[in-house]
């Protein structure tokens, strides 16, 4: 089967794209849930942005729901979102220069806020590039500041007064978008404030504690363990999206001869694995697509859904 094109989420539905992170699998994550067998539990082993977990706890297909990410703040930032504790203003973050970002990256300890700005801020959310080169990140930020605070001393500043009765992230970015449309030919030269973008994507999470789609994520656990030390049961559903062959160095060094080891070992009957890449001793359940994305340059393989096959 081939599923090439992306399933456009209901806007009460975007809550569960999660996070904003490398990997996530955003759109595709309805996808992976519906192909994926039911069962008592699923363990979503390299959950990073959440999204695999939040739809399948929402789906009603398991009864627990193992979130799980060796990276402790994500998790944590993740849990703090949902349940709006501790509270973040994530209005104080829709502005953020590359000294900014720099000062949270080098001198900050690991913290949730810490792992909120480097995750929004950084290219492709890898949580160490700052998002812009040198040379337009003034042009990118002056959207923004119009937008938010009105002091840029432009034209653009009338951002500010035409969405100054919007008290929410998502409201603004609406009325930006529709601004605009009405403006595209004087705007041709700006590009979509991504980040804004990615922080309404949080409030969206936030939001969830007014909503009663809050009661349907009853089944989430939260773990940050190593994959492997999680305590997987035979009977489990278990779904791996680690980092891709080819693209480990960029994300910690990741082994994969490692990776095959454990799933030899791992006692679960049914395993799923996300990968550009065939694995040995798998079968291809299910070809995703192509992954989009305004950062990537050139094209990209298909991501296929492996069904590990124990000998």
């Amino acid at each position: 089967y081939i599923i090439s094109e992306e399933t456009n989420l209901k806007q009460s539905e975007k809550w569960k794209r999660g996070l904003p992170y490398v990997g996530n699998k955003g759109q595709k994550a309805e996808k992976i849930i519906d192909i994926l067998p039911a069962g008592n539990r699923l363990v979503d082993v390299f959950g990073g942005g959440g999204s695999i977990s939040l739809t399948a706890a929402s789906s009603g297909k398991w009864n627990e729901v193992v979130y799980n990410d060796r990276r402790r703040t994500a998790v944590d930032l993740l849990k703090a979102l949902i349940e709006d504790s501790p509270h973040f203003d994530l209005m104080k973050y829709v502005y953020m220069d590359r000294e900014t970002f720099d000062n949270w990256r080098d001198n900050m300890p690991d913290s949730i806020e810490r792992t909120l700005v480097l995750t929004v801020w950084s290219f492709g959310n890898n949580l160490h590039d700052y998002l812009w080169g040198k040379k337009t990140e003034k042009e990118k930020l002056l959207v923004t500041r119009a937008l938010f605070s009105g002091n840029t001393g432009t034209q653009l500043d009338g951002l500010y007064s035409y969405a100054k009765n919007e008290t929410t992230i998502s409201g603004k970015y609406t009325v930006y978008h529709k601004w605009r449309r009405n403006q595209l030919e004087q705007l041709e030269q700006l590009e979509r404030l991504q980040r804004i973008q990615q922080l309404e994507q949080l409030e969206r999470l936030q939001q969830l504690q007014q909503i009663e789609q809050l009661e349907r994520l009853e089944p989430l656990k939260y773990s940050v363990l190593d994959y492997r030390s999680i305590d997987v049961k035979p009977s489990d559903v278990v779904y791996c999206d680690p980092p891709y062959i080819g693209t480990s160095k960029d994300y910690g060094g990741f082994d994969n001869d490692s990776f095959q080891q454990w799933l030899a070992k791992c006692p679960a009957k049914q395993i799923y694995i996300s990968e550009y890449t065939q694995l040995p001793h798998t079968e291809v359940a299910f070809v995703l697509g192509k992954k989009q994305s305004f950062q990537s340059k050139g094209e990209r393989p298909e991501e296929l859904l492996l069904k590990y096959v124990k000998e």
